[in-house]
């Protein structure tokens, strides 16, 4: 009995330290991920308008390289001291040592891809190990028709809203840009603004300087499809303390900016009553 408890615990150590082994052996390969998109599907849009094309290094062993090569271009942002190469992609300095970072090809694509057709972009990593990942990026420049750009350089129109929502009622006025809210502190009226089921498409958060800076349709477009998805706003409500909250919304594939200039709260039998005025850019 004594030999079968000994053989046995001796195989459960041996079992241990073999697994353990195993476990430390197991490479952390690098991983390259689009974001928001399938890295094998082409991505397409007019000649200088593409939005944000963003894509994932992971590199848990940290990164050694990491090329982009394109035609002619061909840089290692790991490596190059020519800082002129990192706003193309969204970076302020190297990546090199980094075990994360994700590259936006926006810039690039709009200042180099100057003409129509397919582009591919050779993506690698290589860690400090050696282990390297790769992938390929196709991007389809097409050029807008004459009445698209025009329609692009259009400048925007502006509106009024006013939202305003009776204890657990409808928010109503907010049909067109398909949003609700729920009330989730009473004693502030603190609301959450999200996606109405089937309405809006896109909830981004932004700021006053975005609200000016937006002049034309194709910087409304740009916006709100660079704009990272929220699933939901906060906003205090009470005291006018939303005034100044800036939005972006994409409802049946059009993009809305609104700016709440005023926010109210009263009690009433119904419960609190919440109202939101302000202006949008169409």
């Amino acid at each position: 009995m004594f030999r079968l408890f000994c053989f046995r615990y001796t195989f459960f150590l041996i079992s241990l330290v073999f697994l353990n082994v195993t476990a430390v052996a197991e490479p952390l390969n690098p991983l390259i991920t689009a974001q928001g998109f399938d890295i094998t599907e082409t991505q397409e849009g007019f000649l200088g308008q593409f939005g944000q094309v963003r894509v994932r290094f992971e590199v848990p062993d940290r990164i050694a390289e990491l090329s982009v090569r394109e035609r002619s271009y061909e840089v290692d942002l790991a490596k190059t001291p020519e800082t002129g190469h990192f706003p193309l992609f969204d970076l302020e300095t190297q990546v090199r040592s980094l075990t994360d970072v994700t590259l936006n090809f926006r810039n690039y694509i709009n200042e180099k891809l100057n003409s129509e057709g397919l582009y591919t972009l050779e993506l690698q990593v290589t860690d400090r190990k050696g282990r390297k990942a790769s992938a390929k990026l196709l991007v389809q420049v097409i050029v807008p028709p004459p009445e698209e750009r025009l329609r692009w350089n259009e400048p925007v129109e502006s509106r009024s809203f006013r939202f305003e929502r009776h204890g657990t009622s409808d928010v109503s006025g907010a049909d067109e840009f398909g949003i609700a809210w729920k009330t989730i502190k009473n004693n502030a009226v603190v609301i959450e603004i999200v996606k109405e089921g089937d309405g809006a498409s896109k909830l981004v958060e932004m700021t006053l300087e975005d609200y000016d800076d937006v002049k034309t349709r194709g910087q409304l477009i740009t916006k709100t499809t660079d704009g990272d998805d929220v699933s939901y706003l906060r906003l205090e409500t009470a005291g006018d303390k939303a005034a100044g909250a800036v939005f972006g919304v994409v409802n049946n594939e059009k993009s809305y900016l609104l700016k709440v200039t005023q926010s109210n709260t009263s009690l009433s039998k119904h419960g609190t009553t919440v109202t939101l005025v302000g202006e949008y850019k169409h």
